[in-house]
């Protein structure tokens, strides 16, 4: 497959999408984020490693507003009970990957729940973020459904929509981010994998397609 880096496709207006990694017809990406604030306003707490053994129901719909940005994950149909391990882990990615973008300091758990290609994804936006003097703002929407688990790797689709985010300067103003523009809605193929009794994101493949 070939990679092609986050932070270069969502932030730099010669390129187009937001950031992670994709075959060989995708423009891989993450998303774009805003600043700090409070934590989940309505979700299941994140899982922990001690935790983990006992799952716990994952909500269908929660939102969480971090400073500027606020992000809505979904889940649909309502997940099956076996992937709940796998869907709190993702679940607590999503959080800890934008909330390290809407604050532009590393989340303390984002190497809790992202391992190989989709940490470095987005330890790559941080660091493009910080060289631009960027957040990101507005509001992203993650919609996904369980394709496939098994006792050691799970694969989700997702529609990453951007169409409501914005571009934070250092001074407050906004605008619209070229990836934004250009791709509004992507569709998104996650992998997670079972890592020592830990489900960790390990890809996140953005594509430019419409979901």
């Amino acid at each position: 497959m070939v990679r092609a880096r986050l932070a270069a496709l969502l932030l730099v207006p010669m390129m187009v999408l937001p950031a992670a990694c994709g075959g060989s017809d995708d423009t891989g990406g993450l998303p774009e984020a805003g600043s700090d604030s409070s934590g989940p306003s309505s979700s299941t707490p994140a899982t922990t490693p001690d935790s983990a053994a006992t799952p716990t129901a994952v909500p269908t719909t929660s939102t969480q507003k971090y400073g500027a940005l606020t992000l809505v994950i979904n889940h649909k149909p309502a997940p099956p009970a076996a992937a709940a391990l796998a869907l709190q882990a993702y679940d607590a990615f999503e959080r800890a990957s934008h909330k390290t973008q809407a604050t532009n300091v590393e989340d303390p758990t984002l190497a809790t729940w992202g391992a190989a290609a989709a940490l470095q994804d987005v330890r790559s936006i941080l660091q493009s973020q910080k060289t631009q003097k960027v957040r990101t703002g507005g509001a992203i929407t993650v919609t996904t459904k369980v394709v496939r688990t098994s006792a050691a790797a799970a694969a989700l689709d997702t529609c990453y929509d951007q169409s409501k985010s914005v571009l934070v300067r250092a001074n407050g103003t906004t605008y619209v981010g070229p990836g934004a523009k250009k791709d509004p809605k992507l569709s998104a193929s996650v992998i997670l994998g079972n890592i020592a009794g830990v489900w960790k994101v390990t890809e996140y493949n953005l594509k430019a397609e419409p979901c």
